[in-house]
């Protein structure tokens, strides 16, 4: 850990288990080689681009690399240096043609680690056999994937919903999504066949977790054909249209947390807006690197060049900074850094279009002139995250003692910041970390002062989940992947009024999880 808030690059507790998968082949060469290969990448990109501070670009971008604070998403870590670089996360596929077809083009995106997002009418004559199908074919071509593969299906509400919602829980691979568009939600109290549906709904969520909530009215809908239908990508961040792709990277917001003697982080501005711009440049740049699935997506990938920066250990940020989840004051620091993050990536934005040409589909009803048609769009990061031994996205702490399963294998420690609060408040270090692993609550290790500033997912009520996410979207033009964890006690009831609190203040979809709804979930609290 670097200066008690951080990891470097191959320190997190969670590296080792995940060698296999990020390091992959080059297992052998270690973390920094890793970094290098990216650089390298990155230099690829910047070649023909005249830019004059390149040298200073690169050495900025390996440094935050190796720092954790800015790291690309998952598939370009294994990919790059590759023959064939597939180094983008987020793909929608048209599913309007034979499968023969959209098969194959699944399967080429997801052996690059890729995840697929599709769209139904929900009128299809197979509705229910066609999604089984994709997520069986899904299934049955896992084997020598760096990561086991995952599909995203939205449907509008006014669908054949009971079909839809009969396979909630028992896909392999695929996350659902309902379409709800802003009429539909102004209808509901007169309307009682548009709240049967969303009751519905609701009770689908509460037994399964599925599926996730998407307000489509809001989607940034800008694509090479200006009527494509959209479909949102694995975990809903980053919206696109159909046969279309964009890379994500992530800020890890611990990085810029900054301690100048006794008391809580002060947080860096000046460094994190500085790493918004090398994250925007270096995900534009890639744009010409990656090797797609078919002409089409290519076609429509760089008529848009959109991409996704976003941010993680939102939830570690906060304590560092003496601030709970969920009250007023981290509200206003989530509108804070979402302000931040969208004006230095936009900015950046419109400076590499000055040199270099807005994107193809550019028009001048998008706004200003801009090299990427899609910015900010904040993933859930959870193999990023783990690589770097924070938070997820902009979720909550999970728990103050977290059994997680990476690649079948359990790890169980005490959160790191936690650690590092309790250290840095005269708690002796050891003794703390055996009882809670023995079982004692933070709270009885800890006092209540400190335990009050670091709550778990499932101590965050529902609303002030809603609060943080609706904070960032206010500022940001893409999606926010934000799960509300909630206790097996939720009702569906308050599903349904989450719901409909989530789209009266302005987020673009919800995702909800009622605790122990699935046996398998991936992290437990321990």
């Amino acid at each position: 850990m670097h200066n008690g808030i951080g990891f470097t690059l191959g320190e997190s507790p969670f590296a080792k288990c995940l060698e296999d998968r990020i390091l992959h082949k080059h297992k052998g060469e270690g973390w920094a080689a890793l970094a290098d290969r990216v650089v390298n990448l990155a230099r690829r990109a910047e070649d023909g681009r005249d830019e004059d501070d390149a040298e200073q670009y690169l050495g900025e971008f390996g440094a935050a690399l190796m720092n954790c604070s800015l790291l690309p998403n998952s598939p370009l870590l294994v990919n790059a240096g590759e023959a064939k670089e597939r180094v983008f996360a987020c793909f929608a596929v048209d599913i309007r043609r034979p499968m023969g077809e959209v098969l194959p083009l699944f399967r080429f995106i997801h052996d690059g680690m890729g995840g697929v997002g599709y769209a139904v009418s929900g009128r299809e004559e197979s509705l229910t056999s066609l999604i089984q199908m994709i997520d069986q074919d899904t299934v049955a071509h896992q084997m020598g994937r760096p990561r086991p593969a995952s599909n995203a299906v939205t449907m509008p509400i006014d669908g054949d919903i009971g079909a839809f919602l009969s396979i909630a829980g028992k896909l392999s691979v695929t996350n659902m999504n309902v379409a709800i568009d802003d009429g539909f939600m102004a209808a509901l109290d007169n309307d009682a066949e548009a709240m049967r549906r969303l009751r519905a709904v609701a009770v689908s969520i509460h037994q399964s977790g599925q599926p996730g909530v998407l307000f489509p009215g809001r989607l940034n809908k800008i694509a090479l054909e200006e009527v494509s239908p959209f479909a949102a990508n694995v975990c809903g961040e980053a919206p696109l249209a159909v046969d279309e792709s964009a890379p994500l990277a992530s800020l890890n917001l611990v990085r810029f947390c900054r301690f100048n003697g006794a008391g809580f982080a002060k947080f860096d501005e000046e460094a994190f807006v500085r790493q918004a711009q090398l994250a925007t440049r270096f995900l534009d740049g890639i744009h010409d690197c990656q090797c797609h699935g078919s002409g089409t997506i290519r076609r429509n990938t760089l008529a848009t060049r959109k991409i996704g920066v976003g941010v993680m250990g939102f939830a570690h940020a906060l304590i560092l900074c003496g601030i709970r989840y969920g009250s007023p004051e981290s509200v206003a620091f989530a509108e804070r850094i979402a302000g931040l993050l969208m004006s230095a990536v936009q900015a950046e934005s419109e400076r590499l279009a000055e040199k270099f040409g807005p994107y193809p589909s550019w028009r001048p009803g998008h706004g200003n002139r801009r090299r990427n048609a899609g910015l900010v769009a904040i993933a859930g990061t959870a193999t990023l995250a783990l690589i770097a031994g924070t938070t997820g996205g902009i979720e909550p702490m999970f728990s103050p003692v977290l059994s997680q399963t990476v690649i079948g294998e359990t790890v169980r420690l005490v959160d790191p910041i936690v650690m590092s609060m309790l250290a840095m408040h005269g708690i002796d270090r050891d003794r703390a970390e055996a009882r809670l692993l023995a079982g004692a609550s933070l709270r009885e290790v800890a006092g209540d002062e400190l335990a009050d500033l670091m709550p778990s997912a499932l101590d965050v009520p529902g609303e002030q989940h809603i609060a943080v996410q609706a904070a960032f979207q206010r500022h940001i033009d893409c999606g926010i992947t934000k799960t509300i964890n909630c206790p097996s006690t939720t009702t569906e009831e308050q599903i349904l009024d989450w719901i409909r609190t989530a789209h009266s203040v302005g987020c673009l979809g919800l995702t909800i999880y009622r605790e122990a709804s699935l046996d398998n979930q991936p992290m437990r609290r321990a």
